[in-house]
């Protein structure tokens, strides 16, 4: 079972449920579902949190989605961060084709971080059209989370 998934600053790394192959689904067309290049099944919508690693794929994401996108900002010390793992991956899997779930590890992109004045974790940024809608922080079940999401 898929975890996280990667992303670089083009796309979505998804691999094709049938064959393995990995795909890159660009940022505007996450919403589509797409075929794989190699085999030619559908592949699904993106259904697990994305991993970022870098700014440039942050910001990537952010100018190019049209998915709107919640971003997970965590630490692998952090207690109730590990707590929320489980719980962002089922929002992701119940957002999947509707919204854009990712990770940012804060010790590793302290610079993304910093951007969103980040003072504690969990803490949980919406964003749509590359703009900043609302920030929360603290652990929330996967529903909570998304009935905040929806509010929005």
């Amino acid at each position: 079972m898929i975890t996280h998934l990667t992303a670089d600053d083009r796309g979505i790394i998804l691999p094709c449920p049938a064959c393995g192959t990995a795909n890159r689904i660009i940022y505007s067309k996450a919403a589509l579902q797409g075929r794989c290049g190699t085999c030619k099944a559908e592949l699904p919508h993106v259904a697990a949190p994305v991993e970022i690693a870098s700014a440039s794929d942050f910001a990537a994401l952010m100018a190019q989605s049209k998915l709107p996108v919640l971003v997970d900002f965590w630490a692998p010390w952090c207690g109730p961060c590990q707590m929320m793992a489980p719980e962002f991956a089922k929002a992701a899997a119940k957002a999947a084709g509707a919204a854009i779930l990712v990770k940012v590890n804060t010790d590793e992109r302290q610079d993304i971080a910093s951007q969103f004045r980040v003072q504690g974790i969990p803490a949980f940024a919406l964003l749509k059209d590359g703009r900043l809608v609302a920030q929360t922080s603290g652990f929330q079940p996967a529903d909570r989370l998304l009935a905040w999401m929806h509010s929005y």
